[in-house]
Order: structure tokens, then C-alpha cells, then sequence
């Protein structure tokens, strides 16, 4: 699921004096003035052509004309747009939603990835009542039964024939590319050792046949079901990871570290005020540090052609443990002296106490003159 980043600086650009802003409506962008919950299927409309396009956010908060960070009021539940959008569109599209607070006004975003299952398709027909500058109240179309929307520069319509084309030319690719992967999996271990994994549930089953769950030797625990007449284990033990024969990486999944550099360098600059800059090599030492460089989940070495890719979960656990952990951060990928400097900007002096200086007493004072020099103090 998408994760829309901490700061909104990170979404669009804006001056933070006046609230300008300098972004424009793009392929993966949408600005809207306040959130109006008639025009919800108006927002689904768009976040499913970014679903069916490369993803996008639309953010809530920013007026027209001129282009102006002035908040937004109020903002629909998580459940009302996972409802809406399951009403209106197929396959599901999961959302993230998430705040942002600029003094006191407040900015909400809510952001989709390019959908796995594509084309989304549009199941339901809905339109809305407007009233013209007659004053006539008539109903407009906002979505229709069996289109496809797709984002466009700036802007969202149903998509072109060229488009579509590409769109199912590529879902059949993808498929193929399962199948012969596949077919190689179950050439590699042997068709008498093969089975078929569910993934569409949430706990996902393995069924094979008798003869092959006799050889079956990941199961710590299980039981023999019947599945609509067709035996079937259930399931429960470990998975060897090493193992596991992965699938090919999503192209959102191909960072090179020199990629992640830049991502990662607005934060790098935020959290130590004296970085410019952060290299490949620093990113592979904070990959170490956590353990997962080379773990075929936060990131993958490409054998073949000596390359080393940084998913989107390891890009996640980078920043978090900058985040969350700075001054750990930089004693992972920093030079000593960053490392001074920062522990320097950090230190908490403590209050220097100065004594306490007592007056004398002068009657004290006296008693020790008469008893150093009588004959002074007489005179």
C-alpha cells in the first residue's frame, strides 16, 4: 500500500510565507479547495484513473485561483471512501489518507498506487444536481457503468483506445510472465513435488495432491480437510526464505542506490542541518547497519548484471530509522566530523551555578581585628 510521506513539502512546493504554490496539476497530482462530500464519486473518479495510470495524490487545502494554501475544513472517514470506491470501481483500490497541519490550517491527502489488476473498471453509474446560472436545476453525469478512467496531464477522462491497447497488451505480458514463472518453479522441484498456493485470501492455503502431501516436509502442524469434496491441508509451520524463488521486481521496486540518494536527500538535509548531500555507498552502509542489504525484500542484489536494487520497503525502512533514530543514522553512514557536529548541535549544556558570595558580617569583622591588633582598633 502506498505510503504518503511525513513532510508536505514532499508532496508539493510552496512558499512558506505566503502559502503560494508553485506545483501544478500533473499525471500524478490533483489540488482541491475543501473536501465537499457531494462530489465524493468525483474524487473516486480521479483515483481511479491514477490507479489506472502510474498512481497519484489528490491534496485538499489548496485554492484555484490563485493557487493558495488556505486548508481544508473537513475530510471524509477512511470507511466512506473504502466503501465508495468498492461501490464504484473493480478490482478494489486501497488508498492512504494522512494530515498535515501548516499553523493552523490543516491539509489532508489521499493517494492511490498504480493498481496491480488493471484496468479498473467503473461498476455503477452516479450523477450529481447542479443548478445553472439560470438558476435551473438540472443532473450532470460524474461516472459511467463500464468506463475506464485514466490520468492524463492534468487532467482525468475516459481512457483512449491507444492507451487501453497498451494497458491489456501489458496485463497479458504480466500474466504470461507469472505462467512461465510458474512452469519453472515446478520444473525446478518436480511436478510429484509441486502444489498451488491461494494468495487471494488473507490466509493463504497450499493444496496438493495425496500423493504429494505424503512427501510433504514443511508442515510442523496440520490437518487433512475437505475442500468442496477435494482433500487439502491446512497449513502451519515455517517457510525456508532462502528458499523461496521470487518473482521478477516491479519497476517501482528498481532503485538503484544512487536513486535512493536523491530521494532521500530533502531528508537527509532536514534532520543534519550541515549534510549537502548523501552518496550510493552511504546507502548501502545504512542498509548494512539494519541488516537487510541483499535480504530480497528491502533490497535485491542482482547477480547477473552486479546490481543492487532498493525496494519501496527498504526506501521505508531507511528513512524510518532516520527518522526515528538520527543520531544512530549518522553513526551508520557519516564521517566523524558530521558526526561531532551533530552531537555538538544536540548537546544539552548544563546551567553553570555560581557560588553563592555571603556579605560579611560587620560585627564578625570587628571581633577579628580586636583580636589580630588591639592597640589598631583602640587608636
Amino acid at each position: 500500500m502506498l505510503s504518503l510521506p511525513n513532510q508536505l513539502t514532499d508532496l508539493i512546493q510552496f512558499d512558506a510565507g505566503s502559502g503560494a504554490v508553485s506545483s501544478r496539476e500533473s499525471k500524478r497530482l490533483e489540488l482541491k479547495e475543501d473536501f465537499n462530500p457531494a462530489d465524493l464519486s468525483e474524487y473516486t473518479k480521479v483515483l481511479a484513473s491514477f490507479a489506472n495510470a502510474s498512481g497519484g495524490v489528490i491534496v485538499f487545502g489548496v485554492s484555484n485561483h490563485p493557487r493558495m494554501i488556505v486548508g481544508a475544513t473537513r475530510m471524509a472517514d477512511e470507511a466512506d471512501w473504502v466503501n465508495r470506491l468498492r461501490d464504484d470501481f473493480e478490482p478494489e483500490i486501497p488508498i492512504a489518507i494522512r494530515e498535515y497541519q501548516l499553523g493552523a490550517l490543516t491539509l489532508y491527502a489521499v493517494g492511490v498506487e498504480p493498481s496491480p489488476n488493471k484496468p479498473v473498471i467503473c461498476k455503477k453509474s452516479r450523477s450529481k444536481q447542479i443548478t445553472d446560472k439560470k438558476g435551473v436545476k438540472k443532473d450532470v453525469p460524474v461516472i459511467h457503468e463500464g468506463a475506464i478512467y485514466h490520468r492524463y496531464t492534468g487532467q482525468t477522462r475516459t481512457i483512449s483506445f491507444t492507451d487501453l491497447q497498451t494497458m491489456l497488451a501489458d496485463r497479458d505480458a504480466r500474466y504470461l510472465r507469472k505462467m512461465m514463472e510458474t512452469l519453472q518453479v515446478i520444473q525446478k522441484v518436480g511436478l510429484e513435488n509441486a502444489g498451488i498456493v491461494d494468495m487471494s485470501a488473507q490466509k493463504s492455503r497450499i493444496y496438493m495432491s495425496k500423493e504429494t502431501a505424503k512427501g510433504l516436509t514443511l508442515i510442523d502442524k496440520g490437518q487433512l480437510v475437505q475442500e468442496q469434496g477435494s482433500p487439502a491441508y491446512v497449513v502451519m509451520g515455517n517457510v525456508d526464505l532462502e528458499q523461496v524463488v521470487h518473482a521478477p521486481l516491479d519497476e517501482a521496486d528498481k532503485n538503484l542506490p544512487s536513486e535512493v540518494a536523491k530521494m532521500l536527500l530533502p531528508l537527509v538535509k532536514r534532520t543534519y542541518s550541515g549534510l549537502t548531500g548523501i552518496s550510493p555507498s552511504q546507502v548501502t552502509q545504512l542498509l548494512k547497519h539494519q541488516g537487510i542489504d541483499g535480504d530480497n525484500y528491502h533490497c535485491v542484489l542482482e547477480r547477473k548484471f552486479r546490481r543492487k536494487f532498493v525496494t519501496r520497503a527498504g526506501i521505508d525502512a531507511i528513512t524510518n530509522f532516520i527518522q526515528k533514530e538520527p543520531t544512530e543514522a549518522l553513526r551508520a553512514f557519516g564521517s566523524r566530523l558530521a558526526n561531532a557536529k551533530f552531537a555538538l548541535q544536540n548537546a544539552v549544556v548544563p546551567p553553570i551555578e555560581m557560588p553563592m558570595v555571603v556579605p560579611p558580617d560587620p560585627t564578625h569583622a570587628m571581633e577579628i581585628l580586636e583580636a589580630a591588633s588591639p592597640e589598631v582598633v583602640k587608636h
